[in-house]
């Protein structure tokens, strides 16, 4: 995609997203707009005040300028205050709003697409990237606007007074705001390059965390402490670049201001000198010249940031875009399905896996699908799943029904019927009971007891101190690999699906744990159809079929 159709996709976006909050955000730019027409008012009381002071007559209005003055600041703090609170609340609203429609997306994005992401990527973009946006909305937005009224009040208050200090004032700010804006561009690049090595940096330090043990098992803390320097290295020279070039278009508008303030100070004080001007239109000459400056020293200054909330909102429409899988769900009553490849095609990378499968799984059989490492065992498994598409040929789930035996086609929705044991440790922190609830949030205390028992873990959990609501860490950290796989099986029974499928999850078990809990699925009513990944020899006599891949793939040790 072309960059000025990325940008009016990013831009397309932010509008979307602060429309939703239109009303919020009006209100806080019209709590700002109370806030800068309190400080302009301020001015004209502190001019009235002190002209009122060096005149005689004036002296009886010096009381009601000081109440006068004291309201205004009270007014002032009771709105700063109401701004500020409604600010950080929106920024909260905004960022859970778009964070959760993210988290969303990708969780119902197709897997092939969404897995081609590193996950420390995928979270750069849920906090840092939409933190970027919700400030750009509900900070800079509504600071802009709130410069542009800001800057225009002042400007026509100062013109009514002199207008010769008022041009003076405001004359450099057309000029600084396109300074800010060519170098903008460059600006959101370094932005670019800053978020995407920071994504880098931090998968880095996550998966060092993730992989701990094999990190100090080869003793390699020193080595992994340099690689991440290195990377912090490259993160730096792109964060440096950027706030040099901040910090150049900061410095150069200030310093273009403050010339242009030291000429508008001395005519002032020369209209002084020639008794043309009043020490009170002084004073307010004083505030409101910095009311103009300020406003166009701080808008040259937001709008660069508004290419880096660009940048951000690219990364995020990124993920937005993603494809999503269709879940259509099929109501079909059935406790038993079977699985039927026809000529089923798949390729990885220009590279054939399968070309012209077909095997038949019967409803309510125990399968184990053995085969050499590499050699598409988890690809085939994937395919069964619909987390990857058939390049040709076609997949069905065959069930008993009223009108006999009926099937339908692969889909996403499949996976209600599907209970799945992935290979490792997949446990989620927390209580033992919130990861058997995963799999079913309606079961009952007895259900969770009975599916443990049928996972051969109901003794080891009544002997825990806390019994189902034990607390464990990540994944499983507490637990022995042979205790997290047997929670990981009873998560997948608490599904009651009509096929079960095992990619290698039992092999922290020895062979008699292993035995017992496939006997004891086998007893369940209504038998799910069961597919086991395995390598063990020993598996098989429990088994009605195996399909050795070896004889079925047409690529030998491909890591798929």
């Amino acid at each position: 995609m072309k960059k000025s159709s990325v940008d009016k996709t990013a831009l397309s976006f932010l509008f979307r997203q602060a429309y939703m909050f239109s009303p919020l955000l009006a209100l806080l730019i019209i709590l700002n707009s109370v806030v800068i027409f309190a400080v302009i008012f301020l001015a004209i009381v502190t001019k009235n005040l002190v002209d009122a002071a060096f005149s005689i007559e004036g002296h009886s209005r010096i009381l009601e300028n000081i109440l006068l003055y004291l309201l205004i600041i009270v007014v002032y703090v009771l709105f700063e205050m109401g701004a500020s609170f409604l600010s950080v609340y929106l920024n909260e609203r905004f960022e859970f709003h778009v964070r959760r429609k993210m988290f969303h997306t990708i969780l119902k994005s197709k897997w092939q697409e969404i897995s081609a992401y590193h996950s420390e990527d995928l979270m750069v973009r849920l906090t840092s990237d939409i933190r970027s946006v919700a400030s750009g909305i509900v900070d800079t937005f509504t600071a802009i606007v709130g410069l542009v009224i800001s800057l225009f009040a002042a400007f026509i208050t100062l013109f009514y007074y002199d207008k010769t200090i008022a041009m003076f004032a405001f004359a450099l700010g057309p000029v600084a705001v396109c300074f800010n804006l060519y170098f903008g561009k460059k600006l959101k690049y370094y932005q670019l390059k800053v978020q995407e090595n920071e994504a880098k940096y931090r998968a880095f330090m996550q998966e060092n965390l993730a992989n701990i043990t094999v990190v100090k098992s080869f003793t390699n803390e020193e080595m992994m402490s340099e690689w991440l320097f290195r990377l912090y290295r490259e993160r730096m020279k792109w964060v440096n670049k950027k706030n040099r070039l901040t910090i150049l278009m900061s410095s150069t508008v200030s310093f273009s201001f403050s010339l242009g303030y030291i000429a508008a100070l001395s005519w002032g004080v020369l209209k002084m000198s020639m008794n043309a001007m009043s020490f009170g239109t002084l004073t307010i000459f004083l505030n409101l010249v910095n009311r103009i400056q300020s406003p166009i020293i701080k808008l040259a200054q937001t709008i660069p940031n508004l290419s880096s909330v660009i940048a951000s909102a690219g990364r995020i429409v990124e993920i937005d875009g993603q494809l999503l899988e269709n879940y259509e769900k099929t109501a079909i009553k059935t406790s038993q399905m079977g699985i039927v490849f026809k000529d089923v095609h798949y390729s990885y990378h220009d590279r054939v896996i399968f070309e012209n499968l077909n095997l038949t799984i019967k409803p309510g059989s125990f399968v184990a699908v053995t085969g050499a490492s590499g050699i598409g065992k988890t690809t085939l498994i994937r395919l069964m799943m619909n987390f990857l598409e058939v390049d040709g040929g076609t997949i069905a789930y065959q069930y008993n029904s009223e009108s006999g035996t009926s099937e339908i086609a692969a889909s996403p929705a499949i996976r209600n019927y599907i209970s799945y044991v992935p290979q490792g440790n997949t446990l989620f922190s927390g209580r033992i009971k919130d990861n058997l609830l995963i799999g079913n949030a309606e079961m009952t205390e007895e259900d969770i007891f009975s599916i443990l028992e049928s996972a051969s873990l109901l003794d080891f959990v009544k002997m825990l101190p806390h019994g189902i609501d034990t607390l464990i860490g990540e994944k499983g950290h507490g637990l022995s690999e042979g205790q997290a796989e047997r929670i990981a099986i009873a998560r997948a029974l608490s599904k009651a699906a009509p096929i079960m499928i095992f990619d290698e999850a039992t092999a922290a078990l020895d062979e008699k744990n292993e035995q017992e809990i496939i006997k004891s699925i086998r007893r369940i009513k209504n038998t799910p159809t069961c597919i086991f990944i395995t390598h063990r020899r020993g598996t098989l006599t429990l088994m009605d079929e195996e399909i050795n891949l070896e004889k079925l793939a047409t690529v030998d040790n491909f890591d798929t």
